[in-house]
């Protein structure tokens, strides 16, 4: 089950990143956001945030909030795969760890 305020957090550090990320490079396609995702589920989990039965829900949420930026073109059946990809990803990208908390 999601804990609320990691969920918040969550939430807060995607919108930070992204607009970061738009700001620099004028893009956030589905291969950025993926990278951002699996690295920000994975260094919570690490940092014992996130419980690892619990990557496939984060990923879920932060999918969708992905989606709801973009007018919410993804499927649900989409929206389902891109989110065990995510979870399936064990890779922690240290430049986007240095973004989110820069």
């Amino acid at each position: 089950m999601m804990d609320f305020e990691v969920s918040k957090q969550l939430e807060n550090d995607f919108e930070k990143y992204m607009f970061k990320f738009y700001a620099k490079f004028k893009r956030f396609s589905i291969e950025d956001f993926g990278a951002f995702a699996a690295t920000l589920i994975n260094y919570n989990v690490q940092n014992h945030l996130i419980d690892a039965k619990t990557k496939q829900e984060y990923a879920y949420f932060l999918t969708s909030l992905y989606n709801k930026g973009i007018g919410n073109r993804i499927t649900e059946e989409h929206l389902q795969f891109i989110s065990q990809a995510i979870a399936s990803d064990s890779s922690v990208d240290f430049n986007i760890v240095q973004e989110i908390f820069s």
